[in-house]
């Protein structure tokens, strides 16, 4: 089993994403991740800067997209920052999040086919070879388009991002490993179904598939300090999941109807107060030992690797250490 951390903008500035990268290292963590959001602290630049900072963990985007950035400017980066890291990059790659590009006029025009056709032309830019022919999505390349330098001989291994049926198909089909979204948990029964049958459609072995299961971690000396630090999350993704998301852990869109009311009229501070002990159930949090009963469950169900994020708990220090324990358990 990976155990991977993963990291955002809210984490703070750069420098102190690199001494927590540094610490995660030393602790035994196998990768380090940081979100790609518009708008927000540039992950191309963290990664590098904790690429600098490291010797051993692998460092990767979660996850960047080719309509905001176009697939050149992704081979571009991935190629310098696996010639600069010395073959420890990873590209993790999804549709991106449609309100958020909105916000630069940008659209995902049809995204499961753009991403991947994305996919497909940075496998042969990575290689060294030309684009090739037009595809539907990415219709204006010219065939001879290429990387104008030697990219690295190590292989890039691509991971596919995303929690959408077609997408995660599409982790079967076309990736190296997967960074399925699982807010619960429980998710991952659904999650492996449509990996597996995306691989089952185009005749492909799963061994060596790294499935990073990403979810929410909360650990603290107590169960309710371990919540409280998943108290806005919950309250403000939590309304927005779909049934089928929240069947696995006995909840309904309409339990979250209060906090949802709330939310929306402002008042965060209610809507965090109005939430309820299962809807904590959407994160891995509070006592070792259940926590690690989970890791068990997920590991059990072909998970390969634990994608751990934000909050991770009141005292970072104190909750990464508490995970390389737990880690070193399972």
């Amino acid at each position: 089993m990976r155990f991977g951390i993963r990291f955002n903008s809210e984490s703070g500035t750069i420098r102190e994403v690199v001494r927590w990268a540094q610490l995660a290292e030393a602790l035994g963590f196998d990768d380090v991740w940081y979100c790609q959001d518009l708008m927000k602290r540039d992950a191309w630049v963290a990664l590098t800067a904790v690429a600098a900072a490291t010797s051993r963990v692998r460092v990767g985007t979660c996850i960047a997209n080719p309509f905001s950035a176009s697939p050149a400017e992704l081979a571009m980066r991935t190629a310098s920052l696996q010639e600069f890291s010395a073959g420890r990059f990873v590209l993790g790659i999804g549709p991106g999040d449609p309100p958020y590009l909105e916000w630069i006029g940008a659209r995902q025009r049809r995204p499961v086919a753009g991403l991947a056709e994305a996919v497909g032309l940075l496998r042969r830019l990575l290689r060294g070879d030309e684009a090739g022919p037009p595809g539907e999505v990415f219709d204006s390349w010219h065939p001879g388009a290429r990387l104008r330098f030697t990219p690295p001989p190590q292989p890039v291994p691509i991971y596919i991002g995303g929690q959408g049926p077609r997408v995660l198909e599409l982790m079967g089909e076309l990736a190296d490993g997967g960074l399925p979204i699982l807010f619960p948990p429980e998710t991952i029964e659904h999650v492996r179904e449509r990996v597996q049958a995306g691989a089952a459609r185009v005749g492909r072995d799963l061994a060596s598939f790294d499935l990073a299961a990403c979810v929410w971690w909360s650990v603290a000396p107590t169960r309710r300090a371990a919540e409280d630090a998943l108290r806005y999350l919950v309250a403000y993704y939590g309304p927005s999941l779909r049934a089928e998301t929240l069947a696995p852990i006995g909840l309904h869109p309409d339990d979250f109807a209060e906090v949802r009311a709330a939310w929306q009229a402002g008042a965060m501070d209610r809507a965090m107060s109005l939430l309820t002990p299962p809807m904590f159930r959407l994160a891995i949090y509070g006592d070792p030992e259940a926590m690690l009963e989970r890791l068990r469950w997920l590991a059990a169900r072909g998970v390969t690797q634990i994608n751990i994020g934000p909050p991770l708990g009141p005292d970072r220090e104190q909750a990464l250490r508490a995970t390389a324990e737990l880690m070193h358990r399972l």
